[in-house]
């Protein structure tokens, strides 16, 4: 059997997190803190923390008042999980199994499914022994557990820390057959508190039970440290919220269906026309002319572009012209008029 576990913290992210290594899926822990208060939620089971730093004997005064109403029978007692707690530190790996495996319609993954079904009609003490040769379990529990310290304990006004740090534990408190069972692994029998009412939920009896314990540890002895802390199993709110966020997306992309339909059904066949001309001329590297093209090179690059495509113009022809034997000047020559007067012929006069 595996002795080496470690005390856990009550943080209730942490023990998400080890349900979460465990293999369950859409169950998380919350902290509750205000017993007044309904839950709004449902809640598969509480866990509750108590820390005493007192005598031991004390502690026995109050198990000796709440064993009263322990369930004996055997048939009932194994046919539920309930566990002796055989490894010291395990409390908190304890609460959680009593809730999870107690608890309907939840997906409790491949380990604690094999769990529940090799130990269902086991003894109390069997299952305890169960636990504590499940090496996973161990794992788990250890890798979100705070490192222990090296120093040995000291001694406290005659009360060895060790004492003291016994009386720190975890609880459960589940439903099981419409009636209120406190899961205890350091008691030899469970506490059947009875029935809720018709127009009550199981939580509203065991936010009671859970007030009545804290008065009667808190009342007539001031000397009394008393820490105390409720955590709620309860539906992953993560797998809630993605939920409604799918739903949000499949109706908005409904909503914008129906509207594209409304804008096509109102359109006119002009502006559609219209609209399919302006789509066709989107794009400019298809459309964009040549003129568009030489105008965007801007003014002064035009400008010289042009008066080069002129000068060679200019000089082609004159190469043209001086390869068919004509030159600049005779072509001057030729087109400058003759103003000189030509010589008559001469006639005789008529006597």
């Amino acid at each position: 059997m595996n002795k080496g576990w470690l005390e856990l913290e009550s943080d209730p992210g942490l023990f998400t997190l080890l349900v979460e290594d465990f293999g369950v899926k859409g169950v998380q822990v919350e902290e509750i803190y205000d017993l007044q208060s309904k839950c709004q939620s449902p809640v598969y089971g509480f866990i509750f923390l108590f820390k005493w730093i007192e005598e031991r004997r004390s502690r026995r005064k109050v198990n000796t008042l709440v064993d009263e109403t322990s369930v004996i029978d055997e048939e009932i007692v194994n046919d539920m999980f309930f566990a002796h707690q055989l490894i010291p530190n395990s409390c908190a790996t304890h609460a959680l199994l009593s809730v999870l495996l107690n608890c309907s319609g939840v997906e409790l993954g491949t380990t604690l499914s094999r769990i529940k079904a090799f130990t269902k009609g086991f003894s109390p003490e069997s299952k305890g022994y169960a636990i504590g040769n499940a090496p996973e379990l161990a794992r788990a529990h250890n890798s979100h557990a705070r490192p222990e310290p090296r120093h040995l304990p000291e001694k406290q006004n005659g009360i060895s820390a060790v004492r003291t740090m016994e009386a720190f534990h975890f609880v459960s408190y589940v439903p099981i057959k419409d009636r209120l069972f406190e899961l205890d692994g350091l008691k030899s029998y469970p506490i059947d508190h009875g029935p809720w009412g018709e127009d009550e939920e199981w939580t509203d009896k065991a936010r009671r039970v859970i007030m009545e314990r804290i008065g009667l540890a808190t009342a007539g002895e001031p000397y009394h440290d008393i820490r105390f802390n409720l955590m709620a199993v309860v539906p992953d709110r993560r797998m809630k919220y993605e939920s409604k966020l799918e739903i949000l997306k499949k109706n908005r992309q409904t909503i914008l269906e129906g509207l594209q339909k409304m804008i096509r059904l109102t359109q006119t066949p002009s502006e559609s026309t219209h609209d399919k001309k302006q789509q066709d001329s989107a794009s400019p590297e298809e459309n964009t002319s040549p003129i568009k093209k030489e105008a965007d090179v801007g003014p002064c690059t035009s400008q010289g572009s042009s008066s080069g495509m002129l000068a060679s113009l200019v000089e082609q022809n004159i190469s043209v012209r001086r390869r068919q034997g004509v030159s600049i000047g005779r072509l001057h020559k030729q087109r400058k008029p003759d103003r000189r007067k030509r010589s008559r012929p001469y006639k005789a006069k008529r006597q």
